[in-house]
């Protein structure tokens, strides 16, 4: 894919799996939306995961980002540092959500709201990709 092919389908909602090393040493990987802005990838994540406490920890990510509508399967893989960005629910959650799910967003981002009114915190990161890999291919 070109580096505009790339931007496109990163641009476009698709399901994506974040990794991350525990301190442990073992590697986990989590099903995440996220939004691809000015060449960079913002995610949210819950402040009591272990998938936030290992982003905090080591400040590195990878983000797999694909597509399969058969014959055709695609992805593009990001690398690199994390950092933590302010949190801001209709920067973050909301736009994510509305990205997803169109008008369907809003209903998500009440249940959001309950759960922040309820206590629950979430932290927003950004990957900024040292590396990325992208592939293109028919399987048919």
């Amino acid at each position: 894919m070109t580096p505009d092919e790339i931007d496109t389908f990163l641009a476009t909602p698709r399901d994506a799996v974040l990794s991350v090393v525990l301190a442990s040493g073992r590697a986990i990987g989590t099903p995440i939306w996220f939004r691809w802005v000015d060449g960079v990838a913002r995610f949210q994540s819950p402040t009591t995961s272990a998938k936030t406490t290992a982003l905090r920890a080591s400040g590195r990510a990878s983000l797999c980002v694909h597509d399969q509508p058969l014959p055709l399967a695609r992805y593009v893989t990001l690398e690199g540092p994390v950092r933590e960005v302010e949190f801001d629910l209709d920067a973050d959650i909301a736009s994510a959500a509305r990205h997803y799910l169109g008008d369907g967003g809003d209903a998500f981002v009440a249940k959001i709201e309950q759960a922040l009114a309820a206590g629950r915190r979430w932290a927003s990161f950004e990957l900024q990709p040292t590396m990325v890999s992208a592939r293109s291919q028919s399987l048919g």
